[in-house]
């Protein structure tokens, strides 16, 4: 979060001119320490050529305040000298600050102190601190003007680099990169220490929600307790406008785990595209207004997080031509070769989910099923029990329990199962292999059934979700015959 301020001009007295005031910026950014605590950084910059000057020197005090439920925690107060030159355009204060997780209130007082006549100026702002210790967490997302390899730790070092924040929501034309910092944390709990996973950073225009996938990067991370997320990103060719730099963590079948970002404004000679200059033969020009936004609400399996949101506002008036250039555009990212061709194929496979798993309420692309159909395709086979019940006491094979050695061989009364159906897939498009997906019906509810467990990566996983399809008749920990086909297949 960044907020820009002026201190407005001071009259000294009334036959003297407005003395010149403050011009200052500051930011709260948030990160963690896994085995210690979170912190906010406070950057404050504050313009010197804004400053009153006597013998070449300014003198600007500083007091930062945090409170939380009218409770102070911190004050820091410090006076900050300036020596007047014609090279020295800004002063970057940095304070970072220890604190758990929570809401908090922060108080800025600035006063300029060659100017003694006048009171400070205070500003209060609000900012959160959310780290949870054993899920996959983002720091705020920085961006940096400069940096160097750190060879003292002081303020600015992070990870073994002494960083300058950008503190501007503004990038001009004479930029042409722009450079990030963020770190990721608890990667090896998500996935496992030493797996693999996917880092993305990519630019997201704001007001329609699109990435600019020819300026975004992808790197090939090993899960760790803290990863380090710092680059550059050419922006030389990027057009005028709002965008979001996104920084996203997904598996490796593009599965969405954490993500965030910050905004900033480019300012560029280059216009946004011409959203009307779409080929002759586009499929999208056969959709009549009338059915655009259908064709867009059924991307929502399939789509991604940013897109997701794009679409989720297309009833707010967006324009009929920006609609057809964002599912263009959308198809032609998929397959630039034949996106008309991958726009049919998938119209196919919605227009059948609609017509297997449509219900009063939904269209079958909203419920479970559909969505997995239509991520996953056709599943290999389906075990379809819609009033399956256990006799009782059971006997386990040697080869029950080979393949599921945590489960125990327990005495049970005879109890039914919900209806359900199981999924298996003998190999997914993301490469597994031997995955399945297990649906339920609610109250015995045959109109929809829900997804209760899969072991594909990135999909709900419950362990005791046996228990739950039993109603809580079979104890957790205790595997029937529903949690064997499961495992078997049949």
């Amino acid at each position: 979060m960044k907020r820009i301020f002026l201190l407005l001009a001071i009259i000294l007295a009334p036959i003297i001119s407005l003395a010149q005031g403050i011009n200052a910026l500051y930011s709260f950014s948030t990160f963690d320490i896994p085995s210690k605590k979170p912190y906010v950084e406070i950057n404050t910059s504050i313009d010197a050529k804004s400053l009153s000057y006597v013998n070449n020197e300014a003198i600007v005090e500083l007091v930062v305040i945090i409170q939380q439920d009218s409770s102070v925690l911190y004050v820091e107060k410090r006076d900050i000298k300036v020596n007047k030159t014609d090279d020295n355009t800004s002063i970057i204060d940095i304070q970072r600050v220890e604190l758990d997780n929570g809401k908090y209130v922060a108080i800025f007082e600035f006063k300029d102190k060659n100017l003694s006549n006048t009171q400070p100026l205070k500003i209060e702002d609000n900012f959160e601190i959310n780290y949870t210790k054993d899920q996959i967490n983002i720091s705020s997302v920085q961006l940096i003007d400069s940096y160097q390899k750190m060879t003292t730790q002081n303020i600015r070092s992070k990870n073994g680099v002494d960083l300058v924040p950008y503190l501007f929501d503004a990038v001009t034309e004479s930029k042409n990169k722009v450079t990030y910092y963020a770190e990721i944390y608890n990667s090896d709990k998500q996935f496992g220490k030493d797996a693999y996973y996917i880092v993305s950073v990519v630019l997201e225009n704001i007001s329609t929600g699109k990435k600019v996938e020819e300026i975004q990067k992808i790197k090939r991370e090993k899960a760790s307790q803290v990863n380090v997320v710092m680059g550059t990103l050419d922006i030389e060719k990027l057009p005028q406008g709002n965008y979001y730099l996104v920084v996203e963590v997904r598996d490796g079948k593009n599965i969405l785990y954490a993500y965030n970002r910050t905004a900033f404004r480019r300012y560029s000679k280059i216009k946004e595209q011409d959203q009307t200059n779409l080929p002759p033969n586009a499929f999208v020009h056969m959709i009549t207004e009338k059915d655009i936004d259908e064709n867009m609400y059924c991307l929502m399996p399939i789509a991604s997080e940013s897109q997701k949101s794009y679409i989720k506002q297309i009833s707010n008036n967006i324009p009929f031509e920006e609609k057809k250039f964002f599912l263009y555009n959308f198809w032609r990212n998929i397959n630039p070769e034949n996106p008309n061709g991958e726009w049919e194929h998938y119209m196919k496979e919605v227009e059948y989910v609609n017509s297997k798993y449509s219900t009063n309420i939904k269209k079958g692309y909203e419920t479970e099923m559909g969505r997995v159909y239509l991520v996953y395709g056709k599943p290999d086979y389906v075990i379809d029990e819609k009033f399956k019940s256990s006799s009782g006491i059971r006997s386990r094979t040697a080869a029950d329990k080979a393949g599921n050695p945590y489960a125990t061989n327990t005495a049970i009364g005879a109890f039914a199962y919900m209806p359900y159906q199981i999924w298996k897939y003998k190999k997914t498009p993301f490469g597994e292999v031997n995955r399945g997906f297990v649906f339920y019906a609610l109250q015995n509810n045959l109109m929809e059934y829900y997804l209760l467990h899969s072991d594909a990566k990135g999909e709900p996983f419950d362990y005791n979700w046996e228990s739950r399809l039993a109603r809580g008749h079979l104890p957790e920990g205790v595997e029937g015959e529903a949690g064997i086909q499961f495992r078997r297949g049949y």
